[in-house]
């Protein structure tokens, strides 16, 4: 078997650094999720231990008297369909933008591409007043509505990017086999194009799900707020009790993970097609 060679001073340094950064990102995962197991008296002996014997009582606490499972599934029903919106509206603006570009086109894309830096906080007051008087206030379609448009511009810069590598004449190829407009969509720029909308759909489903001020002002009432809203309850009310905060906090984390886990084969192909182009 050839030798391996030995890595180089400036090999081993980029290792360290990748490996620092990493235990940056992980050690929070690790001390949230290690303290959710422990009571609260074993929590102020050691917080840093492995706990000595694994307890759910502080997640039956944040299910039974918390209610979490209320915000959490207000949370899925807003994030799940502002994905699904926003993945449908922005694959059938991408593909006009990127294989359908008509008179005016460059000046629309630019446009919507500009909308990108308008701060939310700045229209967040005019339209709780303008939610007010449609009375959709605590109602969910407010908060997906808002989430829309602050995804969409993005969704389509990212996918009218990543569909311009699509060559045209495969979609020459599909339309003189009989594909009509959404026939195009359908058999090839949607399969072709599925690491874009994987990496898309992942970004608005973690800022949709992240997402505190939009939900704060618009959402009211504890049971129509989203879990990120409501976990903010949870340092007045279990401010001696660190244990059930993170509990719940992990709670709120299972579904953004479960979601990377799910899109990561696409996520990896995205990256590489990203990388090569």
């Amino acid at each position: 078997m050839p030798k391996r060679k030995p890595l180089r001073p400036a090999a081993i340094l980029i290792l360290l650094a990748f490996l620092i950064f990493s235990a940056t990102f992980i050690f929070p995962f690790y001390y949230m999720f290690i303290n959710a197991f422990k009571t609260t008296p074993e929590y102020y002996k050691s917080a840093f231990k492995l706990p000595e014997h694994f307890d759910w009582i502080n997640f039956a606490t944040m299910i039974s008297q918390f209610r979490i499972q209320i915000n959490m599934l207000n949370s899925l029903f807003i994030s799940a369909s502002t994905v699904l919106l926003t993945a449908l509206l922005g694959l059938v603006a991408s593909y006009v933008f990127a294989k359908r570009p008509f008179r005016g086109s460059n000046v629309l894309y630019l446009a919507i591409i500009f909308s990108m830096f308008m701060p939310g906080q700045v229209t967040l007051i005019p339209l709780y007043f303008l939610y007010s008087d449609l009375n959709l206030i605590n109602s969910p379609f407010a908060v997906i509505i808002c989430f829309l448009a602050a995804s969409i511009p993005s969704s389509i810069m990212l996918m009218t990017a990543y569909f311009k590598g699509i060559p045209n004449e495969i979609c020459e190829a599909a339309i003189i086999d009989g594909c009509g407009f959404f026939g195009v969509i359908r058999n090839v720029i949607y399969p072709m194009g599925k690491p874009a909308i994987a990496v898309n759909a992942t970004f608005v489903f973690l800022r949709t799900w992240n997402d505190f001020l939009t939900p704060l002002v618009l959402l009211t009432k504890k049971e129509s707020q989203t879990v990120v809203v409501a976990l903010s309850a949870l340092v007045s009310r279990y401010q001696s009790d660190p244990p059930y905060q993170m509990a719940g906090l992990a709670i709120a984390t299972i579904p953004a993970i479960a979601m990377y886990l799910f899109f990561q084969k696409y996520l990896v192909e995205g990256v590489n097609a990203g990388s090569i182009k």
